[in-house]
């Protein structure tokens, strides 16, 4: 009986040896392809590049002590608070610090605080600060953390 039972498991073991042996191979092939072709999309498709839209709520915060403040370029700042929706990257608590392409200007959206709009645009990433002035977050490395991230506006409209 207990032999019976050792040859049993070790033909299942040598099943499963084969099986792995066949299968490996072709899983890492398959992998090796879709890491190829997902790098090749990535290279393409610049995030930072490509248009969006956002909806949300156009809210004109103060300067406080903040990364968040620091992040907005130290003055007020108007951010779209996006609620509950997914976006690509959030450089507010509420959304996104809205910044201005060329032919839009803060003035611009004085009158559409606390109304809700869909912007246009592209997202902008931080920027290493070299020499910044006065006070200023830093990282654990010492250095000031960057800034200027949020979402460019090239046009946007009231929606209901």
């Amino acid at each position: 009986m207990a032999m019976k039972m050792h040859v049993q498991s070790f033909q299942c073991l040598q099943i499963v040896t084969l099986l792995c042996a066949l299968i490996f191979p072709v899983s890492c092939e398959e992998k090796d392809q879709l890491a190829d072709q997902s790098i090749g999309e990535v290279a393409s498709l610049d995030p930072y590049k490509k248009i969006h839209s956002l909806k949300g709520t156009v809210i004109l915060k103060p300067w406080t002590k903040s990364s968040e403040s620091w992040n907005a370029g130290g003055s007020s700042y108007y951010v779209l608070d996006v609620g509950d929706a997914k976006i690509m990257e959030f450089s507010a608590k509420e959304g996104v610090i809205i910044r201005f392409d060329q032919g839009m200007t803060p003035k611009d959206f004085e009158s559409l605080i606390g109304k809700r709009v869909e912007l246009t645009g592209h997202y902008v990433p931080k920027e290493t600060v070299t020499k910044p002035l006065g006070q200023y977050p830093r990282g654990i490395d010492g250095k000031p953390k960057p800034r200027g991230s949020g979402f460019k506006v090239q046009s946007f409209k009231l929606i209901q």
